[in-house]
């Protein structure tokens, strides 16, 4: 089956590790060209190097995105060079601000990490796609984004990226841009956020499985991945703009 993706480009944010990382060694194995971003240079470069081997012009760039000084600089950089044919927004988190009162610079990082910086890196971008067409953008946002439940100020920056999607995929669906998202559930991590519960409170982990889980067991980044190179295909066309699949396991 031919996804059309060979010897193109991916740009993809928080590349190194986690979902992140299986989306980039699944589009390097299909031999597309990545633009790895994340702060950890060291393990951008030990993944462009496996992936040169099966395809060249790879890149990295170690940026820390959540500073507006080190976006603005790689936003430039990406405005110098040909505009990659697929992005993959897929940093997020909940920087440790869980309550529904946090204070409001708090909930306000928050939303810049989970919707932030794809709205300035889109916007920097989508100019340069519009003159070419054939572009896909897709974010990875989270089931909780539609449940509400969990981190509050998490939640509803999701749940805001999610109308994102909706409303720029259908506002660029006549440019020939596709715009859309996966909605995870929850992921086994090492050093993720269930990795952590495992090994400190296993009967908290039983529990949610036991009541949230259909399937018995969370999801794994490499059952992530295939569905975001699925969105980036020739196999998702315009008819799939403003599209958000879930993968959760069943979640109830």
């Amino acid at each position: 089956m031919d996804l059309g993706i060979k010897n193109k480009t991916v740009l993809i944010t928080g590349a190194s590790q986690g979902i992140g990382k299986s989306i980039a060694e699944l589009f390097s194995k299909n031999k597309t060209k990545c633009i790895l971003v994340s702060r950890n240079k060291k393990k951008l470069e030990i993944l462009r190097k496996k992936f040169d081997k099966n395809i060249k012009g790879n890149k990295v760039f170690e940026c820390d995105l959540e500073d507006n000084n080190s976006l603005n600089k790689f936003i430039k950089s990406l405005k110098k060079n040909k505009c990659p044919d697929f992005v993959v927004h897929n940093i997020g988190g909940t920087l440790g601000h869980k309550s529904p009162l946090s204070e409001y610079n708090k909930w306000l990082e928050v939303i810049n990490l989970n919707v932030g910086i794809a709205i300035k890196i889109n916007n920097a971008l989508i100019p340069k796609m519009k003159k070419s067409g054939n572009h896909k953008i897709v974010h990875v946002s989270s089931i909780s984004g539609d449940s509400l439940r969990g981190s509050a100020p998490y939640a509803c920056s999701k749940n805001f990226l999610n109308s994102y999607i909706k409303t720029l995929g259908r506002y660029l669906g006549k440019k020939n841009i596709v715009v859309s998202g996966v909605m995870p559930g929850a992921i086994m991590e090492k050093n993720g956020h269930w990795d952590y519960i495992k090994k400190h409170n296993p009967h908290i982990m039983a529990d949610f499985l036991r009541h949230h889980h259909a399937i018995g067991r969370f999801g794994k980044a490499n059952e992530i991945s295939p569905w975001v190179i699925f969105l980036c295909s020739n196999f998702s066309t315009l008819f799939n703009t403003g599209a958000l699949i879930n993968i959760d396991g069943g979640t109830m």
